[in-house]
């Protein structure tokens, strides 16, 4: 239920309000992304400055480029030169997705949101993330997106 008020407010109020967020290089649909702050403003431009221990949410829309039954949501966070896989205790993209329900099928408008926690022990640094859902049938990116974050203490 609190993640239906989420979206609909999300909606109603911030739809115009995007984050500016950076291509990948695969070649794969880069969605529009609002990243909602722990504050509950949308982040406009990078770094969007984030505080450990708090929230982060993210609003993913975009048009499914077709039949889509088996998608997987996937981050990965670079800095200082180390690139790690970030775990989205996610397994199935389908489970963030707000307007409709899986399979997807082509030209599809979908809306994926997730929520992620920072946590209070991140020192302070700018992070590299690159977010993608993945057509596990084919192995493919459906989207891919790359943001900057900066890690602040308050």
């Amino acid at each position: 239920m609190k993640l239906l008020w989420i979206a609909l407010l999300v909606y109603f109020f911030d739809i115009a309000q995007q984050t500016n967020v950076n291509s990948c290089s695969d070649g794969s649909t880069t969605p529009e992304v609002q990243f909602y702050l722990t504050s509950g403003e949308v982040c406009d431009e990078q770094p969007c400055i984030v505080v450990p221990g708090g929230d982060i949410y993210m609003h993913v829309f975009f048009k499914s480029p077709g039949y889509l039954e088996n998608i997987k949501p996937d981050m990965k966070a670079s800095s200082l030169g180390v690139s790690l896989d970030y775990p989205l205790f996610q397994d199935n993209a389908c489970d963030g997705i707000i307007n409709t329900v899986c399979p997807l099928v082509k030209n599809e408008t979908v809306e994926y949101y997730y929520k992620m926690s920072l946590l209070d022990v991140f020192p302070e640094v700018t992070v590299t993330l690159t977010f993608t859902i993945i057509d596990e049938d084919t192995s493919t990116n459906v989207v891919c997106f790359i943001v900057d974050i900066k890690i602040k203490r308050p």
